[in-house]
């Protein structure tokens, strides 16, 4: 490998490292990932790690579901005119 195509790959890992989020001990992965890029051997979705949401959603608040309607209890009558 040629110190241009190792930089170049150095360079792409850097890139991906940052677009998921720099977390640490995936070094080894974005390197394989920036070198499969740069060689253009075919990438594998098992080996892709996942990027992260861009913008993080506010979970939707769940519907709580309604209580079955209670039946209406049956008029009083009203008592009688004096």
């Amino acid at each position: 490998m040629t110190e241009h195509t190792e930089l170049k790959i150095r360079t792409r890992a850097y890139a991906l490292w940052q677009e998921h989020g720099c977390k640490e001990g995936q070094d080894m992965d974005f390197w394989l990932l920036a070198e499969r890029e740069i060689l253009g051997a075919a990438a594998t979705p098992e080996t892709l790690p996942k990027a992260p949401a861009k913008a993080a959603a506010k979970p939707k608040a769940v519907a709580k579901p309604k209580a079955a309607a209670k039946p209406k209890a049956p008029a009083k009558p009203k008592p009688a005119a004096k």
